[in-house]
C-alpha cells in the first residue's frame, strides 16, 4: 500500500509542518497532499515542504481552478515542481461558490466546462509554448512560461458528482476523493472508469487518491462528535450536499442544512447520523485504522491519505507516526 499524508494535519502549527513531512517521508509516508481552503496557501506550504523532504511527491489536494487565473495557476504549479526536483502533483477543483465567488471575488459559474478548459490550458502550458486558448470560461492570448516547466506536472482532478468524476477519467492523471466511505467507492470509481474508457485510456493508469479523516488512540465518541460539529458547513454546501445525498445520507443533509437555516447548531449536529460518521471518520486503535485504510485500498484506492483531524499536535504527529508504514 502507498500510504500519504494529508497536509496541515488539525491543530498542527503551520511552522511544524514541514518537519512532520520530513519524519513522514522517514517512515516511509510516499507523497503528501496539500489542502487549501480557507488559511494556508497550498503551494507555498508545498514549497515548505520541499525544502527538508527528498523523495515524497506533493501534491495540492486541491487548489480551486478559479481562484488564481489560468497562468498565475500553471506558474505556481510549475514553480512547486522545480523547488522540489519535480515531485509536485497540480490537484484542482472547481471549490464552491462560498469559496470562489464570496471570498475571492470570482466567478464559479459553469464548472465542468471550467474544469475541462483548465486542464486543457495547464496541459499547453507545462509544455513550454506559447499559449492562446479561446474557451468559454478561460481565455489566454500570448502566454508562454520563461523559463520552461522542467517537465509537464501531473494534474489530478477533485471530483464529488458522476460528471466530474467521468472528466477526471476522460482527461486528467488521478482523482482527489474526499468524504466518503470505503463502501461507496466502487460506485464512485466507476465513474471514472467510464470516462477514462470513452477517452480511450486505461482505467488502471489514473491514480485515485483519497483524504480519510483519521485518529489513533484517542477517545472515539469524543472524536466522532467534534468530527461532527466542525464538517456541517461541508454539508450545507450543494455540491458536498448532492455527494453525501447520492452515499445515501439525504435525511442528514436535510436535517443538518433545516437546522443551518434556522441557526441552531445543535439541531444540526443531532442531524448526523451514527452511519454516516462510521462511514466517514477513521479511528480508533492503530491495527483498527490501518484495516479500515486496507479496506479503501481493496476497494480502488491507489493512495489513501491520512488527515489527523483531531484538534491537537501531539495527536497529529501520534497518528502519523502510528500508522506509518515503515513501523
Amino acid at each position: 500500500m502507498t500510504l500519504a499524508i494529508s497536509l496541515p494535519p488539525s491543530g498542527l502549527p503551520l511552522e511544524q509542518v514541514p518537519e512532520y513531512a520530513r519524519e513522514a517521508e522517514q517512515l516511509g509516508y510516499g507523497s503528501c497532499w496539500i489542502a487549501e481552503v480557507a488559511g494556508n496557501d497550498a503551494f507555498a506550504l508545498g514549497s515548505a515542504v520541499a525544502g527538508p523532504t527528498t523523495d515524497m511527491r506533493i501534491g495540492t489536494a486541491v487548489v480551486p481552478v478559479n481562484t488564481r487565473g489560468p497562468a498565475m495557476l500553471a506558474m505556481s504549479a510549475a514553480t512547486l515542481d522545480a523547488v522540489s526536483g519535480g515531485r509536485a502533483v497540480c490537484g484542482i477543483g472547481v471549490s464552491s461558490p462560498a469559496i470562489v465567488t464570496n471570498w475571492n471575488d470570482r466567478p464559479s459559474d459553469a464548472p465542468l466546462r471550467r474544469a475541462r478548459e483548465t486542464v486543457e490550458v495547464l496541459r499547453q502550458a507545462f509544455t513550454g509554448q506559447r499559449v492562446d486558448y479561446e474557451g468559454r470560461c478561460v481565455r489566454v492570448r500570448g502566454y508562454r512560461m520563461v523559463p520552461a516547466p522542467l517537465r509537464p506536472v501531473p494534474i489530478h482532478l477533485g471530483a464529488l458528482n458522476p460528471r466530474m468524476l467521468r472528466l477526471a477519467g476522460e482527461v486528467a492523471d488521478g482523482v482527489v476523493l474526499n468524504m466518503l466511505g470505503e463502501a461507496f467507492v466502487p460506485e464512485v470509481l466507476r465513474h471514472v472508469r467510464l470516462g477514462a474508457e470513452s477517452a480511450g485510456r486505461d482505467p488502471a493508469e489514473i491514480e485515485v487518491v483519497i483524504r480519510l479523516q483519521t485518529c489513533v488512540d484517542e477517545d472515539e465518541a469524543a472524536v466522532r462528535d467534534g468530527f461532527a460539529r466542525s464538517f456541517a458547513s461541508y454539508v450545507i454546501a450543494r455540491g458536498y450536499a448532492e455527494f453525501f445525498s447520492w452515499q445515501g445520507f439525504g435525511d442528514c443533509v436535510r436535517g443538518v442544512r433545516e437546522a443551518f437555516a434556522a441557526r441552531d447548531r445543535e439541531a444540526a449536529r443531532a442531524a448526523i447520523s451514527d452511519e454516516m460518521l462510521d462511514a466517514l471518520v477513521v479511528t480508533g486503535d492503530a491495527g483498527r485504522v490501518r484495516s479500515r485504510i486496507q479496506a479503501y485500498q481493496a476497494a480502488g484506492v491507489t493512495t489513501p491519505g491520512v488527515h489527523a483531524l483531531w484538534p491537537t499536535p501531539e495527536s497529529a504527529w501520534h497518528t502519523m507516526r502510528s500508522l506509518a508504514p515503515a513501523g
